[in-house]
């Protein structure tokens, strides 16, 4: 019987805690309990035991996978094994926690009957509520006319320097946004089969997922955000040993696909706007170049 969702998580790295993994776990458990969901998840020979204990008395680990290889590795493996045994596949980071009560059919029944949809997300408040940053981790920055002004991005746009959640300025449903961050992706598998496996630059996920964005907006899909859908990550980011890793290789195998470059450039691109809208501009890559990050396009429209 094919699943409604499969849940991959790679539990791997200096960053890994017994309390992180058992709470992203058990918060996803707890906030979907009328769907069919399995989890695969690769460790690190170390947490096997650890996550053996999670599941025990459950039956909804499909497998436990000790490995050394990168993550693209383990989730293309995973995708080629699993893709007809489900639905929809939920790619979670290890430090994440579920807070919407029937997490996934919530966000699955606001984006049903609409075509072309390719990666979802939902929100996290990290960062702004907790941290006191005005900063939103959810989204890649995409193309927008305000890239210069992030964090005040999105959601936060009506804010300068400090945190003030009477300015937030939230969507009331579902808005096509340029792309998604790795901590949470949720994908239908007949959208993922057209996106394709993923790019294997680093060991682990730095760029995936802008790369992944822009292969979802290459093939004219667009890629969503439910705001009134939430999660939290990180979960005790003091407690990190480290941050991002492998950047520079992650960017040289990205500017070798695409041919050109993100981060701290005018509007996000090392290649002037106007080239970008040329080259792609028989899909949906350009989108994000001609507004801002808080002009919503609601994905009913």
């Amino acid at each position: 019987m094919k699943l409604d969702l499969i849940v991959f998580i790679k539990c791997s790295g200096p960053n890994i805690r017994e309390d992180n993994i058992t709470d992203t776990i058990n918060s996803f458990i707890e906030k979907n309990k009328t769907c069919s969901y399995g989890f695969y998840i690769t460790v690190d020979n170390k947490m096997k035991d650890i996550v053996h204990k999670i599941f025990e008395g459950r039956d909804t680990l499909l497998k436990l996978k000790v490995s050394d290889n990168s993550w693209a590795k383990d989730f293309n493996e995973f995708f080629d094994e699993y893709k007809e045994a489900t639905d929809w596949i939920l790619i979670s980071h290890d430090d994440v926690e579920y807070i919407t009560e029937n997490y996934f059919e919530s966000i699955v029944n606001q984006v049903s009957g609409y075509e072309n949809i390719g990666w979802i997300t939902s929100t996290s408040d990290y960062y702004y509520a907790i941290e006191n940053k005005v900063v939103t981790d959810t989204f890649r920055l995409g193309f927008y006319n305000d890239v210069d002004r992030w964090g005040a991005m999105f959601q936060l746009h009506n804010m300068s320097s400090t945190p003030d959640l009477e300015l937030l300025d939230v969507p009331e449903k579902p808005v096509k946004v340029h792309g998604i961050m790795s901590a949470v992706m949720l994908i239908n598998v007949k959208s993922l089969e057209k996106i394709g496996h993923c790019e294997d630059w680093t060991n682990y996920t730095m760029l995936i997922d802008e790369d992944w964005s822009l292969e979802a907006l290459k093939n004219n899909m667009w890629n969503v955000w439910v705001p009134n859908v939430h999660h939290r990550h990180p979960i005790r980011r003091h407690l990190r040993p480290t941050n991002n890793k492998w950047e520079e290789e992650a960017h040289n195998g990205f500017e070798k696909k695409w041919g050109f470059d993100i981060g701290k450039y005018p509007n996000g691109l090392s290649i002037p706007v106007e080239e970008l809208r040329e080259k792609y501009s028989e899909t949906n890559i350009p989108w994000s170049t001609y507004r801002n990050s808080y002009d919503w396009e609601y994905i009913d429209e």
